[in-house]
């Protein structure tokens, strides 16, 4: 004979213990792989940050060029060959930031036109308005309004 015969069911359910609750996983984990997962992941944001800030810095000078040639772009005052003068002189301060002074300072001419080529890595805008961006400086009739987008395009693609 059993202890439960005889019993009804309330004294049944009197006798039942209450349901146990598993203990709440915890949110750290415990095992020592897991903080080594977590310190790589760490470090390897923390140079990510590093190398996206070098890379900000890095390419300053460009964005203030395309600052300057936009304030450039808003005279109306200046006409087309001073706007294309501009420009020019903008470009030529660019690469002067960004190559060695040696080897951009002295270029002019086709010599010019051939590296702003050869910089922006042959693309066809550039190849096509090299030429005028080279001698816009030196010629009256150069119209700025017509380079500026082909200088944007270089200050944007070049590489240093």
């Amino acid at each position: 004979m059993s202890q439960y015969e005889g019993l009804n069911l309330p004294q049944l359910l009197d006798l039942m213990h209450d349901l146990v609750m598993p203990e709440p996983v915890a949110w750290l984990p415990e095992t020592p792989g897991w903080w080594i997962v977590f310190g790589w992941l760490f470090a390897v944001l923390i140079l990510a940050a590093w190398q996206a800030v070098k890379r900000r810095r890095r390419n300053r000078y460009r964005r203030d060029a395309l600052a300057e040639l936009k304030l450039i772009e808003a005279q109306p005052e200046l006409g087309p060959a001073e706007s294309a003068q501009h420009v020019a002189a903008l470009i030529k301060r660019t690469a002067l930031a960004a190559y060695p002074r040696k080897d951009v300072a002295a270029l002019y001419g086709a010599d010019w036109a051939q590296f702003l080529k050869d910089s922006a890595g042959n693309d066809r805008h550039i190849v096509d308005a090299a030429d005028m961006l080279a001698v816009a400086a030196y010629h009256p009739d150069a119209d700025g309004h017509k380079l500026s987008q082909p200088a944007r395009r270089w200050i944007r693609l070049h590489r240093a």
